[in-house]
């Protein structure tokens, strides 16, 4: 199985992830390297197709909406954590809950799609494990991604990008003319208390 090559996984990922691929936001991941060469955006995509391909070759029962959109969201930080500054030394404990953050500021978000953001990084963070069959297929498609950009070191073939760059239609500041439902603190703490 190559990345990209099955055109219908990537039309269940446009038809399911369509809101979140058109916006300025999460095209701008593309500024941002995750590992070797690949960009937040490349690995985004990646992770995304591994999880809809994984899903499909088990035939999992789970809401395949909620893993597209957790799965494109699951680096939404927005920031290069390879620059030498102190907060960017623990980005692997601390980024997935500033992507959760981040992603719910700029998309209604359900809440298994907030799991499968804020439990990506099990085991690395071990109090975060991933509680619905979601979260937990897209922290093994993560890890899978991660493994081969670690070792491959190069970008993916561009046929990951064709059907799935769409144009931007929609700006960082505006969602559909309203702004969307946030992540309330409760919330957090409530995930935070749980993860204790």
């Amino acid at each position: 199985m190559k990345i990209g090559e099955d055109k219908r996984i990537k039309a269940v990922i446009r038809k399911l992830g369509r809101d979140i691929l058109v916006t300025e936001s999460f095209q701008s991941e593309v500024n941002y390297i995750q590992h070797g060469e690949i960009d937040c955006y490349e690995h985004s995509l990646a992770v995304t197709y591994m999880s809809v391909y994984l899903a499909r070759k088990f035939r999992l029962r789970l809401d395949l909406r909620s893993v597209v959109r957790g799965a494109l969201l699951h680096d939404y930080f927005l920031y290069d954590w390879h620059n030498d500054e102190a907060w960017h030394r623990l980005h692997g404990y601390h980024h997935a809950r500033t992507a959760m953050i981040t992603a719910c500021k700029d998309f209604p978000l359900n809440r298994t799609e907030k799991q499968i953001i804020f439990r990506h990084m099990f085991p690395l963070n071990i109090s975060r494990f991933p509680n619905c069959r979601e979260a937990a297929l897209v922290c093994m498609a993560d890890k899978i991604c991660a493994t081969i950009e670690t070792i491959r070191r190069t970008k993916y073939d561009p046929v990951i990008y064709e059907g799935l760059r769409l144009p931007v239609e929609k700006p960082m500041t505006e969602y559909d003319g309203r702004r969307p439902s946030i992540l309330r603190r409760d919330e957090i703490c409530h995930m935070q208390v749980r993860e204790r």
